[in-house]
């Protein structure tokens, strides 16, 4: 499945052909979940990544859809 994925923080460097404006078009194996594509994209669930899709924060375990915009959203941390 194709997913279209926008990536906030510092992880747009994690790909070279990511684009700010449009975001990046990956695709994944059928019955991938959230998990599976910060696998893909060697994100560590330590980091705190949220992953969203249709405006919800997803759990890691939730499935993607085919065609879906997924957002992944970086933890701030401050102090």
């Amino acid at each position: 499945m194709k997913i279209k994925v926008q990536l906030f923080g510092v992880l747009g460097r994690k790909l070279p052909e990511f684009d700010s404006q449009d975001g990046v078009e990956i695709e994944i194996p059928d019955g991938a979940t959230a998990g599976d594509l910060l696998a893909y994209m060697n994100v560590s669930e330590n980091w705190g990544v949220a992953v969203a899709m249709d405006s919800r924060i997803l759990k890691y375990d939730d499935p993607l859809r085919d065609g879906a915009r997924v957002r992944l959203i970086q933890a701030a941390h401050g102090g």
